[in-house]
């Protein structure tokens, strides 16, 4: 059996192995995620990558004529917002357990060129990866971290994020440095902004002239008539879930950031389910697509919720 199928002492019974996989040459890259790529092929289990565009090319060249088994997905598209992916592995993992085949994935979210913000996201998220599919059908997940690509403390957390680190002496428990669970990293409250703030109270009838404001700050901010409309949406949804769940009203912000518009809804509300707006509602008469529809509109959202109350700040690259 391969190193990178072996379960050593104390390694995962069979179910959610999440994985992370520490790089520093793009050979060594190569050659690690090509095996395990093989090895699931061999099984004739599903291939699902998700990878930066660059890792994508090196993967299908050291993939060769395997690489036509595989499917291959842009993580710069479906995860520029990190909200976004769990939803994506749901939907693999349904299609594939429905066929009566494993999944096995590799997923790439902390990429070197990410932003600070979008980095915490990730760590975010993959804290929360855990909590969606722990309790459901087995499956493997790969997450490489650029050692040389990326801040030392985010490859070092990834420790704490991931139950398991992949190599070539096989699958075994991280023991690693833990850092904040997801509970309490969505209880943190989110960087002040360092720009002039435009601040108001919004009220049950004043969702319409929350769109109205949003579109014409964004407007007047530069940016396109699609993000213009996108952003207003995701207003109008925001703003409207602070007036059912947040005590009736909310608490409007609209700032620029060097190279982003931001907007941050605030309300009393608590978000019970870290889960909300990342995968679909189950049943889908449930509540969160609203929030699921922001995540899929937006290019950052961050979500920060306890029982002090509920912020969600929206960033649109310019």
């Amino acid at each position: 059996m391969s190193p990178l199928l072996a379960r050593a002492a104390g390694a995962p019974a069979p179910g959610f192995s999440h994985e992370t996989f520490a790089y520093r040459e793009d050979d060594e890259f190569a050659a690690v995620v090509a095996a395990f790529v093989r090895e699931g092929l061999a099984h004739d289990e599903a291939v699902v990558v998700a990878e930066p565009p660059p890792r994508l090319e090196q993967l299908r060249a050291a993939l060769g004529d395997d690489a036509a088994a595989v499917d291959f997905l842009d993580m710069t598209a479906i995860g520029g917002n990190p909200g976004r992916i769990i939803s994506v592995w749901a939907a693999a993992l349904d299609r594939h357990h429905r066929a009566g085949r494993t999944l096995r994935g590799v997923g790439e979210p902390a990429y070197p060129g990410r932003s600070p913000a979008e980095l915490v996201e990730c760590e975010l998220h993959e804290l929360l990866l855990n909590a969606a599919f722990d309790d459901g059908p087995a499956w493997r997940l790969l997450c490489p971290y650029d050692q040389g690509g990326l801040p030392a403390e985010v490859c070092e957390r990834a420790l704490g994020t991931h139950p398991y680190r992949t190599g070539a002496d096989g699958v075994l428990p991280t023991g690693g440095p833990g850092g904040p669970t997801a509970a309490e990293l969505l209880a943190t409250s989110l960087p002040p902004p360092g720009e002039v703030v435009l601040r108001g109270e919004f009220g049950p009838a004043d969702v319409p002239a929350v769109r109205r404001t949003v579109a014409q700050y964004a407007r007047t901010s530069g940016l396109t008539a699609e993000q213009v409309e996108a952003l207003a949406l995701a207003a109008s949804e925001l703003a409207t879930n602070s007036i059912r769940h947040g005590g009736g009203t909310g608490v409007l912000a609209m700032w620029n950031e060097p190279g982003a518009t931001v907007v941050e809804f605030s309300d009393a509300g608590h978000l019970a389910d870290p889960l909300i707006g990342r995968r679909l509602p189950d049943p889908p008469r449930e509540g969160g697509h609203g929030v699921r529809l922001v995540h899929q509109l937006c290019d950052l959202v961050q979500v920060r919720s306890s029982p002090a109350g509920t912020t969600v700040r929206v960033t649109t690259w310019h």
